[in-house]
């Protein structure tokens, strides 16, 4: 089998479409709420608060990878 390239147009076509594709449904749904998520008073992170800063984080989940390209983990679509 011979590798792809990844190509990032493509990709970000396909986002681009599914994510209008996902906007156009919500606006036919009825009884959607316009706020969506959760607002807490107490915050647990706080702003520029990095587990992962200065870390070699992304090193490691790139070596462990089964297959990178481009510093991106690339993975197999599968439908069910």
């Amino acid at each position: 089998m011979e590798d792809q390239k990844i190509n990032r147009e493509e990709i970000k076509e396909q986002a681009k479409k599914i994510m209008d594709e996902f906007v156009s449904s919500l606006e036919k749904a009825e009884k959607v709420k316009e706020e969506f998520g959760v607002r807490r008073k107490d915050v647990m992170r706080k702003p520029g608060d990095d587990k992962y800063k200065g870390s070699d984080f992304k090193e490691r989940i790139l070596k462990n990878a089964p297959k990178v390209e481009d510093e991106q983990i690339v993975a197999e679509k599968k439908k069910w």
